[in-house]
């Protein structure tokens, strides 16, 4: 029996991964699970944006830059429709303006590619105020 938080219908709530890297995916959801984790993972914006599972998110872990929709415009299309998980977001070229903007709207971390696996892990755990 899995001591995650639930949903108020009972669901699972899930943490949500968006990638357009499969491999980074791939990898994420089998680390978060290992530990326990309901994980959903899409390889678009548009993707999480089409399911009704973001409204139950614990956190969310968004890369910035994929085609289409970035992780900012994402994050603030789920903010303009109430979605106030907390969010991590993921990038390998960060640079002062994506840093400005995902502060304006909230961003709780921006972790650059690569990154130590444990720190994804313990800034996961804080949003969700679980103690490391």
């Amino acid at each position: 029996m899995s001591d995650e938080p639930k949903a108020a219908d009972g669901r699972d709530r899930p943490v949500i991964l968006v990638d357009d890297d499969a491999s980074v995916r791939e990898s994420l959801s089998v680390l978060l699970e290992t530990l326990g984790f309901d994980v959903v993972a899409h390889g678009a914006g548009s993707q999480l944006l089409a399911d009704d599972r973001r409204q139950h998110a614990l956190c969310l872990i968004v890369d910035q830059h994929m085609p289409g929709m970035d992780g900012l415009e994402m994050l603030s299309a789920m903010q303009g429709e109430g979605t106030r998980a907390p969010a991590i977001l993921t990038t390998g070229r960060l640079d002062p303006a994506i840093a400005a903007r995902a502060e304006s709207i909230g961003v709780k971390a921006i972790l650059e590619k690569p990154f130590p696996a444990m720190r994804l892990i313990e800034l996961v755990r804080s949003s969700l105020g679980e103690n490391n």
